[in-house]
């Protein structure tokens, strides 16, 4: 990844998501955001943005920001994906920088529901929504 901006540092992922970076994770004027550059192994026949890329991407800045809000609420509690809903706005091209941020929309004792955005400047990629049950840490 090229530019990398100071205080952004990968995203640590397990299996899968190992294959689909890098994701790096950092924060700005606006707050948390995650960016990703695409390169020739994310696109689609089409030469853009492969939509599994784009949803994958989405699942990352979603969890990630789940599990910080569990960890944030109780040390050592954790963020598991019930439901993940995504929809396409427009491609993405090689080269282009894609920026992710995610919001808790609401937040029961149990669940966060949330939203994302996934941008290249002011152009909007895919919007997605999520529903995440929070693990408790276990004694």
């Amino acid at each position: 990844m090229s530019d990398v901006p100071p205080g952004f540092a990968p995203v640590q992922t397990k299996g899968f998501g190992g294959f689909t970076g890098p994701v790096l994770r950092g924060h700005d004027a606006r707050g948390e955001v995650f960016i990703f550059d695409i390169a020739a192994q994310h696109l689609n026949g089409g030469d853009r943005l492969h939509g599994g890329m784009m949803m994958t991407l989405a699942s990352v800045v979603l969890g990630e920001a789940a599990k910080s809000a569990a960890e944030k609420g109780e040390a050592g509690a954790d963020a598991r994906v019930l439901s993940l809903n995504c929809d396409f706005v427009s491609a993405g091209e090689r080269g282009e920088r894609v920026e992710g941020r995610a919001t808790i929309t609401r937040a029961t004792r149990s669940v966060f529901f949330m939203a994302c955005e996934l941008r290249v400047g002011s152009r909007i990629l895919m919007s997605a929504t999520g529903v995440y049950a929070i693990k408790r840490a276990e004694a």
